[in-house]
């Protein structure tokens, strides 16, 4: 199924090409910019994606921005899988909006540092100084891509807390500086690495890594940040899990914003056991039918991880139902749970649990 990391994929293999020839690639594909090549071959993956498996790819693409602009590209996806890189120029040209998403597009699927990782010192500088150039004309637009652009020290950000690994968790006060300001990089990988390498820590975290962590697993961008940062309060669960938390995580299972209600199921799920209370788990179990899919597999999913707590009548019973789910996803996401409750059900829920 298309999702950010086949999307990735797909951006890193059509820029084989250029990496060997880059002013070749930008006339082959009829590209008047490297801005509008590099937008041409970002959007390349979700167009194609976009006629086989429209959800999946509409979802992945509103995981990573919600903006107006989003809106259009899917509006205008059809014809945009047909038209040149020109067309997209000026697509660019006259929409402020698809300028706004094809930025976070940029950033989030890591386009450009792609391009630089594959250039070689003078083509990178090549390329960094013709789309720095091609920006002066969009006068306070693309304050991230130009930050992106001048900060050449990503790469060194993630060796660098990838390198704390050998700490085996006894972190410094400068370790968890470079912990805590990685969780807030402009970098999507960047605040993955920084999330997993704080759930290797040997000690409770601190007050304000707790709620950055808390933060980031919530409400980022990135799809696979959100599920590093869940995974790191599963890891520290112990340290963190407190009343505050929970009321905090049942709260936002109601967001109008469906990423964050699948990103709390997330949570919950790796908070395991330690999730008893029955209004919180009376209100995981509505989301088995929400109107999101993914929600809905998360929701299925952190039920049987709880465990004893979540194997009520009326659980087993909204997951019975979840079990006819037309998403494959859900349907085995909620055939799991009843299976790993099987054995923890009071008797007098055997009935309510039978087909």
């Amino acid at each position: 199924m298309f999702d950010q990391a086949t999307w990735r994929r797909q951006i890193a293999e059509q820029l084989n090409g250029f990496a060997r020839n880059p002013r070749q690639e930008m006339q082959l594909a009829g590209a008047p910019s490297l801005l509008s090549y590099l937008v041409a071959r970002t959007l390349a993956p979700f167009l194609e994606a976009f006629q086989r498996e429209p959800i999946a790819a509409v979802l992945t693409l509103a995981a990573i921005t919600h903006t107006p602009g989003a809106d259009q590209i899917v509006q205008r996806a059809t014809r945009l899988r047909y038209q040149s890189a020109a067309q997209i120029e000026r697509e660019l040209r006259s929409s402020k909006d698809i300028r706004v998403a094809a930025e976070q597009l940029l950033l989030e699927l890591q386009t450009v540092a792609l391009v630089r990782q594959r250039l070689n010192g003078g083509r990178e500088e090549w390329a960094r100084t013709m789309l720095d150039r091609e920006l002066e004309m969009f006068v306070g637009e693309f304050g991230q891509l130009r930050r992106a652009l001048s900060d050449p020290g990503w790469q060194t950000r993630s060796e660098a807390l990838r390198a704390l690994r050998n700490r085996k968790g006894r972190y410094t006060p400068a370790d968890l500086v470079l912990i805590h300001d990685g969780l807030t990089d402009s970098a999507a990988h960047v605040r993955a690495a920084a999330a997993r390498m704080l759930g290797l820590i040997a000690e409770p975290p601190g007050a304000l890594l707790q709620k950055t962590l808390v933060r980031v697993a919530l409400h980022d961008s990135d799809a696979e940040t959100r599920v590093a940062a869940a995974r790191a309060i599963g890891m520290l669960r112990e340290y963190l899990t407190s009343p505050q938390l929970l009321d905090q995580l049942s709260a936002c299972l109601f967001s109008d914003d469906s990423f964050v209600r699948s990103a709390v199921a997330l949570v919950l799920g790796e908070l395991g056991d330690m999730v008893s209370a029955p209004l919180l788990i009376k209100n995981l179990a509505r989301l088995l039918s929400d109107i999101d899919p993914y929600a809905r597999e998360a929701a299925a999913r952190a039920l049987g991880r709880i465990g004893t707590a979540a194997a009520t009548p009326e659980v087993l019973a909204a997951l019975s139902r979840a079990v006819e789910d037309d998403e494959i996803t859900v349907h085995e996401a909620a055939s799991d749970a009843l299976d790993r409750l099987a054995d923890l059900r009071p008797a007098s829920a055997l009935a309510v649990a039978s087909p």
